[in-house]
C-alpha cells in the first residue's frame, strides 16, 4: 500500500510540474528581471569593466550608464555633490558593458524593463568607486549605504543589485 501511494504522488507532482514553472516572459519586477552592476577588474589590468544585465536572460526596454570621473576618494556629501557626464545609452540590449580607467569613479545607471503587459520597471544604481592598493573600495548612494565596503581585486567580479523604482524615478 505505501507503495502506491508514493506511485500517486509522483504522479500527481509530474502532472503539476509543468503548470508550476513559468515558460513565458517574466513579468516587470519579477526576480529574473532584477537588474545587477557586476564590477570587474584584473589585477594587473588599469581598466575597470563594468556590466548591467538582469538575473534572468531578459531584454531591457533600455540601460543608461553615466560616468563622474572627477571626484575625489571618499567622495564628500550628498549625491547630489556628483557630477555626471551625458549618459551612454543600449536599447533593446540583454547586457551593457563600459570600461574606464579612471580612479576614482562614480556610475549613474538606469535599466528600464517592460512586460509584455506593458508594466514598466526602472532598476536604478549610484555608486562611487576607489581601485588602490590592491583593492576595490564603494560606496553607494542608491541603494543607499552609509560605509565605505571594500573587497580585494582578487575576489572580483563583484555583483551588485540595483534597486527597483517607479518607471520614470530618478536616483
Amino acid at each position: 500500500m505505501p507503495f502506491v501511494a508514493i506511485v500517486v504522488l509522483l504522479l500527481v507532482l509530474i502532472g503539476l510540474t509543468p503548470n508550476l514553472l513559468s515558460t513565458g516572459a517574466p513579468s516587470a519586477g519579477s526576480l529574473p528581471t532584477e537588474a545587477e552592476l557586476v564590477i570587474d577588474r584584473a589585477p594587473s589590468d588599469n581598466f575597470t569593466h563594468l556590466y548591467v544585465h538582469g538575473i534572468g536572460e531578459v531584454r531591457y526596454t533600455s540601460i543608461a550608464i553615466s560616468l563622474d570621473t572627477d571626484l575625489t576618494w571618499p567622495p564628500t556629501g550628498p549625491m547630489s555633490n556628483l557630477s555626471f557626464a551625458a549618459p551612454t545609452t543600449w536599447k533593446n540590449s540583454l547586457v551593457a558593458t563600459l570600461s574606464t580607467a579612471h580612479d576614482p569613479f562614480a556610475v549613474n545607471i538606469t535599466a528600464v524593463f517592460v512586460d509584455s503587459a506593458g508594466t514598466t520597471v526602472d532598476f536604478v544604481g549610484v555608486i562611487a568607486f576607489d581601485v588602490s592598493s590592491g583593492t576595490v573600495s564603494q560606496i553607494s548612494y542608491v541603494p543607499s549605504s552609509n560605509s565605505i565596503t571594500t573587497t580585494p581585486v582578487d575576489q572580483l567580479p563583484l555583483s551588485i543589485l540595483l534597486e527597483t523604482v517607479a518607471p520614470g524615478s530618478t536616483p
